[in-house]
């Protein structure tokens, strides 16, 4: 029988944070993530523009960077396949350099030339983005993923500091914007090492992906709208009409939300449930200190680290689920609906809130911040069974905490020929669950359901549940009925 400690340290071993298991064959998937996403964030989109300064691109640029950059990602996405993905990372990464290269060279003397290089640049970039999001996703193992959105956060905040504490440079004696071209080149250099994948062009059937884990989609949009968009509206107000470094105490924020979120995934079980959930309390409670700032200066403080360390805890999230699911079904369904949801709905929607937010006075945004805050609380309330449910229950929930996804059981449903709705019902029926509640948690009749039921059987050679459990007694059933 094992002791304590060493069941603690059996655990801990197969734990995601275990940085031992990062392999150096995957360095240039994890290390483009962590510089090339860091560089997009800090240097080309609204959330990080500052309303105080101007710093190397200028918010006018950023807003055509940024806009432009989420609806090519979300072309690209439904235009590139996953095995040309060597080719498009190095294609886009070429005209990226050649794009930002002619917008830094005319931006002094030919303004028409320099706003076409830079809408260049977003296109491309949209081409990078979901060319380095395959190999992200369907590549590297979960704690590779893990490191790749934690450090690229980490990243972000750091550099976001010295963007605003500098007055023109980040390296005395280099300029922002040389200095973001040179971080730009290294980080795309990462391509000329990317490498084709045969067990990823191989292995191109999905797995049986239930219905309910879309849900995640509607998460992520609801979180890039507030906590990216209407949040960083009220940030951007209280930053200008605050004598503290709001900007500065949000990005510290940040930090503080990379360790929380590093410390979660360590700690705790169900983590995923738990990042949400601080996410969602940061974001509210920020809100609602936001509501009395104009009385209590005090609270600009307060308002800005709770913003930082829900947006941060948010976005962490947001792509560490999407490698995750995307990789537990082999769906590249999901990660093109992810993008859609991210970019179209949650990115462009939550810029245009949070652009208007900022126009309003500070008093009509006290008044919406507050509502908004009590309706983020009242919906969050409300949906926290379900979210509950989805992410305990789910198989992909509890892979999200180990270092690989663990797919090796689906391959005992192959060989007896199902189809993908007939796999969904066996499981479930593994699972415990009945007709009924199946016909529920897959959104079909129940008479349908009882036809696939037959089917399987049928297919199986069996004839009630019992030989069911017998037959697939190797398969990791969670609510086998007593």
């Amino acid at each position: 029988m094992l002791n304590r400690g060493t069941a603690i340290a059996a655990e801990n071993s197969e734990n995601v944070v275990n940085f031992r298991v990062v392999r150096k064959n995957n360095y240039p998937y994890i290390f483009i993530w962590v510089v090339y996403y860091a560089w997009v964030i800090v240097f080309t989109t609204w959330w990080t523009a500052s309303p105080l300064l101007d710093r190397v691109y200028g918010v006018g640029i950023r807003n055509i960077l940024h806009s432009v950059n989420l609806i090519s990602s979300a072309v690209f996405v439904f235009v590139i396949k996953k095995e040309w993905y060597t080719w498009t990372a190095k294609i886009g990464s070429v005209f990226t350099l050649v794009g930002m290269a002619g917008f830094l060279f005319f931006k002094n003397d030919f303004p028409v030339l320099s706003v076409s290089s830079a809408a260049i640049t977003g296109i491309f970039l949209g081409c990078v983005n979901i060319s380095i999001l395959i190999p992200f996703v369907f590549v590297l193992n979960n704690t590779e993923k893990f490191y790749a959105v934690v450090g690229s956060n980490i990243l972000i905040n750091i550099l976001s500091i010295i963007k605003d504490s500098t007055e023109s440079s980040f390296v005395p004696g280099v300029s922002g914007a040389l200095f973001s071209f040179v971080m730009l080149a290294a980080g795309l250099v990462a391509v000329l090492y990317f490498k084709e994948d045969s067990e990823l062009f191989e292995n191109n059937e999905s797995v049986v992906m239930p219905s309910r884990v879309y849900m995640t989609l509607v998460i992520n949009c609801v979180f890039a709208v507030l906590c990216k968009g209407i949040a960083k509206g009220m940030l951007n107000s209280a930053a200008t009409t605050s004598s503290m470094p709001v900007m500065n105490i949000y990005y510290l924020g940040g930090l503080v939300g990379c360790i929380l979120y590093f410390t979660v995934y360590k700690r705790t079980q169900k983590a995923i449930h738990l990042a949400w959930n601080i996410t969602f309390g940061s974001i509210t409670m920020g809100f609602l200190c936001f509501s009395f700032i104009s009385h209590i200066e005090v609270l600009t403080a307060a308002f800005s680290i709770f913003i930082g360390i829900g947006s941060t805890i948010g976005m962490i999230n947001m792509y560490y689920i999407l490698g995750v699911i995307g990789k537990k079904y082999n769906s590249f369904r999901y990660v093109r609906l992810s993008i859609l949801f991210i970019g179209i709905c949650g990115g462009l929607a939550g810029v245009l809130l949070g652009n208007l937010i900022y126009e309003v006075d500070v008093f009509n945004l006290s008044v919406i911040s507050s509502l908004i805050s009590a309706g983020i609380m009242i919906v969050f309330l409300m949906m926290s069974p379900i979210l509950t449910r989805t992410y305990y229950s789910d198989e992909w929930a509890d892979d999200s905490q180990k270092i690989e996804i663990d797919n090796d059981h689906m391959s005992m449903f192959k060989k007896y020929s199902l189809s993908k709705r007939e796999t969904e019902v066996c499981k479930l029926l593994l699972e415990g669950y009945t007709l009924r509640q199946i016909s529920a948690i897959i959104s079909i009749a129940y008479p349908t359901v009882n036809t696939y039921c037959t089917s399987l059987y049928r297919k199986l050679k069996i004839n009630s549940r019992t030989e069911l459990f017998v037959l697939f007694k190797d398969y990791p059933i969670k609510n086998k009925p007593h």
